[in-house]
């Protein structure tokens, strides 16, 4: 197991299977190199968490960046390669402690890592339902991920509760508790959006009143001298 640190406080362990690439760049003079790119897409209904960050042990990684890619997604990220120079080269060019110093710091943590997290799976740790239970619940997957990235819902108001002294519940009865929470908070979502476009249907008709008096006002001071200059030439002999 590796683990990773989400806080000073809080530290995310994580298990499965781990892959080791190695790549060997060749370069010669007068050549700038070629450049290398991470791609992440996803399917239709899936989504993932990929994390970017370095090996620091055999039994910790450092995540540098993180993105959700889910629906069809495709992410490439241009990764940029700094060459360390070889032992000799830098034992010719310099021999000081200092340099020696800077050396080991750049082989340090010199792996680069990228972990992929299965959303669908970690819902269900977070909802309290068994293991599997939204394979088939895409529709409830898609509202699930729009409540808690598009409008941050807390968990809490969204996964189930035992109730206490209850021996272990079922999991078609933990699925529809938490579908009936779904169906709730989206309930009241659209309520506040109904709410918000009436409060804006009347401001707009409080509004127009205001600027057709405001249009009739500026008509009327705009014939005004018209009229004075006719009364003047009648008034002329």
């Amino acid at each position: 197991a590796m683990t990773f640190p989400l806080s000073a406080s809080t530290t995310v362990s994580f298990t499965g299977p781990v892959h080791l690439h190695g790549w060997l760049c060749h370069s010669f003079s007068g050549q700038t190199g070629s450049g290398l790119f991470l791609k992440s897409r996803a399917r239709q209904f899936s989504s993932m968490l990929v994390l970017v960050g370095r090996v620091t042990s055999a039994t910790s990684f450092d995540p540098t960046y993180a993105a959700i890619i889910q629906n069809k997604d495709e992410l490439t990220i241009p990764l940029e390669m700094s060459v360390i120079p070889t032992p000799k080269e830098f034992k010719d060019a310099i021999a000081s402690q200092f340099a020696k110093a800077f050396r080991a710091m750049q082989l340090e943590s010199t792996l680069f890592g990228v972990l992929v997290v299965q959303i669908k799976p970690q819902l269900e740790k977070l909802l309290n339902l068994p293991d599997d239970s939204l394979t088939k619940e895409i529709k409830l997957t898609q509202d699930l991920m729009e409540l808690f990235l598009k409008y941050q819902i807390p968990s809490d108001l969204l996964s189930f509760s035992e109730p206490e002294g209850a021996t272990e519940t079922p999991a078609p009865v933990r699925l529809t508790a938490v579908k009936g929470h779904v169906k709730a908070m989206f309930d009241m979502i659209n309520q506040e959006k109904q709410e918000e476009l009436e409060e804006a249907r009347k401001q707009a008709q409080y509004v127009a009143p205001l600027a057709d008096m405001f249009n009739d006002s500026s008509d009327s001071l705009g014939y005004a001298p018209r009229l004075e200059e006719e009364c003047e030439e009648e008034m002329a002999p």
